[in-house]
């Protein structure tokens, strides 16, 4: 039996979709010979009295397009009433979601020794290098900031970051190393097991004297291996220890990869500020 339409249909025709107020800058970094690709969204709406609120995003290419819809979505009241804020996500100049090897240097602590291999299933390839995290932290906090700063009412008490996976291993790394550059924290599914566990004892020894209440969402998985949950259990026990305003959610049959979007969304969702009322 042929199905009869009302009308005709067209030929497919390939989507192509724009993101509206926003755009990216390639940024080179003296030493590099790639540049990388800094996505920037900017809210349709006024600036509240103090600023917009900046969330900063590893993985650019993979999550931009998500964290500014989804800020977007939470100003409306009946979906969570959240400052709108502006979105900076650096990524690389790639038409895929991840550059595996420059991620690999990038969001990778430095280390008086050369690291252990990563994990087997990346094995094939064979030009990794490894922290670059100092050099990255520099880009976004000395370089892009003041940059932004420049050009929009920011609210530099309301500077959020947000990473998945090494980028989570990145985001632990800074809340370690420079905890006051951020107002608040999100990492996912963070790459604790990273050579060895190098990081696991510096978060486990860090002094609290500027930890105190500073918010951490962390995000894992319950599908994930089973020592990327425990990692997660165990950093969330340190970090309560020593005073965070730290929370731990476990989403149950999300894997390594399906959890990031969810994640995401979490964050925004908890470290955005509230929304001021309107004034009479």
């Amino acid at each position: 039996m042929i199905q009869a339409y009302a009308q005709d249909i067209s030929k497919p025709q390939p989507v192509t979709y724009t993101l509206p107020n926003s755009y990216y800058v390639d940024w080179l970094v003296e030493g590099q010979v790639s540049p990388y690709r800094v996505f920037v969204s900017i809210p349709d709406a006024p600036a509240p009295e103090e600023g917009f609120p900046v969330v900063y995003l590893l993985d650019g290419n993979a999550f931009f397009s998500s964290a500014a819809t989804v800020s977007q979505t939470l100003t409306h009241e009946r979906a969570g009433g959240k400052q709108p804020a502006i979105i900076v996500a650096v990524g690389y100049p790639i038409d895929g979601l991840y550059d595996i090897e420059r991620r690999w240097y990038d969001l990778t602590p430095p280390t008086p020794e050369t690291p252990k291999a990563p994990l087997k299933h990346m094995d094939r390839f064979k030009n990794i290098q490894y922290g670059g995290a100092n050099a990255l932290q520099e880009l976004l906090i000395e370089q892009i900031r003041p940059w932004l700063a420049q050009q929009y009412a920011i609210n530099e008490q309301q500077q959020i970051l947000f990473g998945h996976s090494l980028g989570g291993l990145f985001t632990l790394y800074t809340l370690h190393t420079r905890p006051d550059a951020f107002a608040a924290f999100a990492a996912a599914s963070p790459s604790l097991w990273w050579n060895e566990g190098y990081l696991k004892p510096l978060l486990e020894q860090q002094s609290p004297e500027h930890l105190k209440d500073k918010p951490l969402l962390m995000v894992v998985g319950g599908d994930e291996m089973d020592f990327m949950i425990s990692d997660a259990k165990l950093a969330q026990q340190w970090f309560s220890e020593q005073g965070l305003h730290s929370e731990l959610r476990e989403l149950p049959y999300m894997n390594h990869g399906a959890v990031s979007l969810p994640a995401l969304t979490m964050a925004l969702q908890v470290l955005l500020p509230e929304a001021q009322p309107a004034t009479p």
